[in-house]
Order: structure tokens, then sequence, then C-alpha cells
């Protein structure tokens, strides 16, 4: 490639949590040719990388790399993959043109997973997901909403528009399609503005629950559902529909992802709320940390009194730590003695998993060469505080115990795959909602099938962002309370 004075991350797609500031060190890609000499700031950065890059290649960070020439780049793997999708059941398809083809999206603040069918058949011929490009303009919400809308809307739709061209099916055979995600997702999908979201009131341009014009589906009837409020979205509403939260007496459905949005039904009320969860547990932010990517750590645990560890598809050498693995890795190191019941990392001289660095204290994993820092450690309490104080003050609003509630999901990428003892361990989630608490899967993405196949649900959908009552988070007491309280780790057994 050319394109002398472009930065790499202007060049090609690399996710930048930090929105290119040169804070995370997340954005390391394999170059070689005409390149600028790596800074200092860089190379601080760099090591924190692991593993060898390919033969002629040097590693490099996107967001300070700058073209002066011709230049050849290898990134990292994305999530990128056609793979089967267990959905379950859903209702028989109401519309006509059999043969053609209907599409169900899921846009996520991290990844995008789209999911089509020839209908009227219930089995998809296609499942792709790939981080979502806009992650090379910042890893959250807030920098979405405070970014350039028009930029973030051409970046949504070329990436979908990709995706649907890499199912092998032609966008002018696709007749119906439903597009969810959280409410500044689906703003910058239907090209509004969000910005109104990211001060008080708070107001988004829509709630949906309506139909919208796309250009690169130009035959198909494209869907958008409701939203319940500006931050708990359609993600939220198709969800609780998937999950039939209102055939229940108590429910709970908690997206544990970037945002932290959460659903209770309970004594005929549903309650919501959202929490600002943050994209730690996707990785940004930490020193070693990186998405659900082939070569991360996902799970730790004692054996034999020492840790084990397992990476994404069994890929070594191991790259970095997903939200699973910080979870895990965080509850053994607890249990172990590493951690006290702050947060702060023991000085044992005993412990063979603690390092000492120019930086401070870290407990690293062993052969893995993955390490928790204390400001990683840190960092993942007030996350895990957050979502804790949300479930806490729901239950509070509620007037129920946590062992009162007959069925909790995990859902959202992050939540669909975390082990429920493990957050209980380390206060996530209450103790008294891990027995019942079980991996909901994409539970947004069937929604948007259940109502790709069935118009008629759409207005069960729009009931449930009808009914539900959000509580508003940042004055409330009991939030603050627990905020607080859930900082440090529970007392072990």
């Amino acid at each position: 490639m050319t394109g002398a004075g472009l930065r790499l991350c202007e060049a090609v797609h690399v996710p930048l949590p930090c929105g290119g500031r040169g804070r995370c060190g997340n954005c390391a890609v394999y170059a070689r040719g005409a390149l600028s000499p790596i800074s200092q700031d860089e190379a601080a950065l760099l090591q924190k990388c692991t593993g060898e890059p390919p033969e002629g290649f040097t590693r490099r960070l996107a967001c300070f790399c700058v073209l002066e020439g011709e230049a050849e780049v290898l990134l990292p793997d994305e999530a990128a993959a056609a793979r089967p999708l267990a959905m379950g059941s859903l209702p028989d398809y109401d519309g006509g043109a059999p043969g053609l083809f209907g599409l169900a999206v899921d846009i996520g603040t991290t990844a995008i997973t789209l999911a089509a069918y020839r209908l009227p058949e219930q089995e998809p011929v296609a499942v792709i997901t790939e981080m979502n490009h806009q992650s090379a303009h910042g890893a959250d919400v807030i920098s979405r909403i405070d970014g350039d809308a028009a930029l973030l809307h051409r970046c949504v739709t070329a990436q979908l528009a990709d995706m649907i061209a890499n199912t092998g099916i032609d966008s002018n055979e696709v007749t119906r399609a439903v597009v969810t995600g959280n409410t500044a997702m689906l703003h910058l999908f239907a090209g509004l503005d969000p910005s109104g979201m990211g001060r008080a009131p708070f107001t988004p341009r829509s709630l949906f629950g309506e139909a919208a014009a796309c250009a690169f589906l130009p035959k198909a009837e494209v869907y958008l559902p409701p939203c319940i409020t500006a931050f708990v979205g359609a993600d939220i509403a198709c969800g609780a529909l998937a999950a039939d939260i209102l055939g229940h007496p108590s429910a709970f459905l908690i997206d544990v992802g970037t945002n932290g949005e959460m659903l209770l039904h309970v004594g005929g009320r549903l309650l919501c709320c959202s929490t600002a969860a943050g994209p730690a547990f996707e990785g940004a932010e930490i020193s070693q940390g990186m998405p659900a990517l082939p070569g991360a750590v996902d799970r730790v645990w004692q054996e034999g009194g020492h840790l084990r560890w397992s990476s994404v598809a069994s890929l070594r050498p191991v790259r970095g730590i997903c939200g699973t693995g910080m979870v895990s890795a965080l509850r053994a190191f607890y249990e172990r003695g590493s951690l006290d019941e702050t947060g702060a990392i023991v000085d044992r001289e005993d412990d063979p998993y603690l390092l000492w660095r120019e930086d401070g204290p870290a407990l690293w994993l062993g052969d893995c060469g993955v390490a928790l820092t204390q400001r990683d450690v840190r960092r993942l309490q007030l996350v895990k505080a957050s979502i804790a104080a949300g479930i806490s003050t729901l239950l509070s609003e509620a007037d129920v115990r946590a062992e009162g509630i007959e069925q909790v999901w995990l859902a959202g990428g992050f939540g669909s795959t975390l082990n429920p003892a493990d957050a209980a361990a380390i206060g996530m989630i209450p103790a008294g909602l891990a027995p019942r608490a079980r991996a909901g899967g994409n539970l947004a993405l069937r929604g948007a099938a259940m109502l790709l196949f069935s118009k008629s649900l759409r207005e069960e959908a729009r009931h449930i962002a009808r009914v539900a009552a959000e509580i508003p988070l940042a004055t409330h007491p009991v939030f603050q309370e627990e905020f607080i309280e859930q900082m440090g780790f529970p007392e072990l057994e």
C-alpha cells in the first residue's frame, strides 16, 4: 500500500480502543516498508505485546506509525467467521416470496453479527461476526456519540454491505431485514445524529420501532426494533422478546458488555437501567487486554496449587487476555491470596505469580506470558462494581432479593461466555443469582430473527419498550452506596 503522510490506522481498518490517542497499545499490526521511526511513547506501549512477528515484519502500533511510502501491513486475526447459530425454534414465516433471503443483524458496540436465512427456512444459511469497524474511532458508545456521525454511518453501512457480499447472497434477493443494536448504534446505522444523547437531557432523535431506508438493500423492507430509552436499546428489547421475559413471574436479563444494560421483570413490573461499564472487559485500557479473538486467554483456574489457563481456539503463542479470562483470573488470584479483599496485590515472597516491574507489582499467569498490573485490577474493579451496583439498584427498586429471581440470563458477547460462578466470586453479580444464571447467547440477534419471521411480534417488542421503566442511576442513593461497596471483593467462604 501507499499513502505517504497517513497513519496506518487511517490507511487500514484496525480497532482503536482509545480512539487513536496513543494510550492503550491495543492496535498492534505487523508492518514493513517505508514507515516512520518508532517513537519513545510507541516503544513503551509495544513492550506489553506478546508473540513474535512474521519474518521480515516488525510490530507497530497503528495509531503511531505513519506511512512514508510503499509498505506492507498484516492485520491481527479478526473475529470474522461463518459458523452455526443455535437459535432455537423461530416463529413461522408470515411473508411471501419463498426462496429469497432475510437478514437478522445485531450491531454491537464491539462486534457485528449477521445471520442470513433463505425464507421461509428457519436454519440460517450463513452467520458472520466481525469486529465493528467503528472501533477505529473509539471503543465505547460515548466516543461514537461524540464522533463524526456521517463518517460512522458510512463506516457501518459499508461494513454491512461487505458482510452480505461475503455470505454469497445478492443484496437484490434480500426482501426483509431486521437490524437491532443499542440506541446509538441504530442512530448511526440510520444516518441520524446521536449527539443529543451525549449531553443533558440526553435526548435521542428517535427510539425507532419503524422501517428505515437502506441503500445497500434496495428491495428489502428494513425494520429497526424499538429502543426503550436513550441508553437501553433495541438489543435489550429484542433480548427480552427472545428470553420471553414477560412469560416468567420473575426474570433478569443482564447484558454485561460495554454498556451494562439490564432488565428486570418481577411483580408485574418491568424495570431497566444502564450502567457505565466501559470497554475494559473488551480489552480496552487493560495492559494486555484484547477482545475474545484467537489467542486470547479466556479462562484461568487453580489446579493442584498451580494456575492453569486456556485460550480462544487453543491458539499459541498467547496474544493477550479477554474479558472472561480477566474475571476468572481475578477470582483465582483472590482465592489464592495474591489479591486482598480491597483488590490490592499482596506482597508475598512465596507467591510464584508475583512480579515487580518498573511500574509496580503485577500478577502473571505463568508460561503464557500474560500479566495483570495493579492498574489493570483497579480498572476491572470499577467495571464490576458498576455492573453489581446496577443489579442491586434494580433489585432494591423491585423490593426483591436475588434469591427470589427464578430466571437469569447473561447476554451479550462477553456475558454469553461468562462463568456465573466466576462473576459471583468477584462480586460482579450477587451470589444469590449465580445458581440460576445461564448464558443466553446472542439474545438480541435471536430476537431480531424472531421479528424477521413474524411481523406480529413487533407489537410485543413495542409493548416491552412502552412498559419498561428506566431507573436513573446517576443520583440514585442505592447505586451510589453499592458502587463503593462493590469495589472490593466478597468475603471468602
